[in-house]
């Protein structure tokens, strides 16, 4: 991938600041991303969706994500539905499949961080960086 600077692995995760493409992320983030509400759509609003989610994964164990009922049924709410929702149209069909096919494995509460599956957040912020530089979409004097 051109005009990409990649850390030598084994990086940590984007939750860690030591994603694959943490120096595009944080770039990403700090041009493309408001301080409120959606982003611009196409590749900075799949960026904000897919933080969002993992925000509340690496935060709260998704204790937002999930609606849990008494009868132990369990649905996502509307908020994070509409954003993983978002994400197919900008994340490979077999990806966006496993992380859907992930999402609900997970339950707050009984949460072990690395090693669960929870990867795919990070393969789906190395798919939208990619997008997001090769796009052209960073200011050309920060992806050196």
């Amino acid at each position: 991938m051109a005009d990409t600077q990649v850390k030598d692995q084994p990086w940590g995760t984007y939750w860690d600041n030591e994603g694959k493409y943490q120096e595009q992320y944080s770039k990403a983030w700090e041009q493309l991303i408001p301080a409120s509400g959606e982003a611009e759509d196409g590749w900075p609003e799949a960026l904000r969706s897919i933080s969002r989610v993992g925000y509340d994964y690496y935060n709260n164990g998704f204790c937002n994500l999930w609606r849990e009922w008494d009868d132990g049924d369990k649905t996502m709410d509307s908020y994070y539905e509409e954003m993983v929702d978002y994400l197919r149209d900008y994340v490979p069909s077999d990806l966006y499949r496993e992380f859907r096919n992930w999402l609900p494995t997970i339950s707050y509460g009984d949460i072990s961080w690395g090693g669960n599956g929870d990867d795919v957040i990070d393969r789906i912020i190395d798919h939208i960086i990619e997008g997001i530089v090769e796009d052209g979409l960073l200011e050309e004097e920060l992806v050196d």
